[in-house]
């Protein structure tokens, strides 16, 4: 299975989502597999880099979407099989939108299913590229009930979303799920700053975070996040 992590722009928490999906692969005693999509800013593969075997990919290239496209697919081959989570960069819309049939095609020759989660912004902008993505890209390629919307929690509530407020939940009735957020600020700093996995910083044994840090993070982020991600497990 493949799981992209896509979005609009950066900013919504996207490479969030992508760390929840790994930590959650994980903890089924899977050896998922990593795609980063930003090899200028590798984030995601430096968290998890003594976890999960990782292939760099520029998938930022505006203007050259087929070369993009094409490393893409050479990192499939590279990898192989079992799960792979891919993090699309801020600009993967741009880039891969267009080609999305290509990208999606790819991996069904190659013996992967495909699956989406849409990270959402809060605003009309937001929206727009998100329907672009529905209507031609890659959600409509991967199908709607391989796809489901993430509405990031630190963004504000559900119903804020211009998403909701314009009616395009209702046209699309997408799956959906809200990803908590780390509080306070200064926790998620910490959380951020910390190497390793979110399993690692939410267990006794292994985190470096303080004991009221741990607790927090594991009560009001960690569970609730794991729980949320699993949503195509739960059918």
């Amino acid at each position: 299975m493949i799981y992209y992590s896509h979005g609009d722009k950066g900013g919504v928490g996207k490479s969030m989502t992508s760390a929840v999906l790994l930590d959650y692969l994980l903890s089924k005693d899977g050896s998922p597999m990593l795609i980063e999509g930003d090899s200028g800013q590798p984030d995601i593969a430096l968290r998890y880099a003594d976890h999960v075997k990782t292939e760099y990919v520029n998938l930022n290239r505006a203007g050259a979407a087929e070369e993009a496209v094409m490393g893409f697919t050479d990192a499939l081959e590279a990898l192989g099989d079992g799960d792979i989570v891919v993090n699309l960069p801020a600009a993967a819309g741009d880039t891969l939108e267009q080609l999305a049939e290509v990208l999606v095609g790819a991996a069904q020759e190659l013996g992967h299913e495909s699956r989406v989660f849409y990270t959402m912004g809060h605003t009309p902008t937001a929206s727009k590229n998100a329907v672009k993505s529905f209507e031609s890209g890659l959600v409509r390629n991967v199908g709607m009930n391989n796809a489901c919307i993430v509405y990031p929690a630190f963004l504000g509530k559900v119903e804020n979303f211009d998403w909701i407020k314009n009616g395009m939940r209702d046209k699309y009735n997408a799956r959906e799920i809200v990803m908590p957020a780390i509080s306070p600020e200064e926790l998620a700093q910490v959380v951020l700053a910390a190497p390793g996995t979110f399993a690692g910083l939410a267990d006794k044994t292994t985190s470096p975070l303080k004991m009221s840090e741990r607790l927090i993070f594991q009560s009001r982020f960690y569970r609730p996040a794991l729980e949320a991600i699993a949503i195509f497990d739960k059918e």
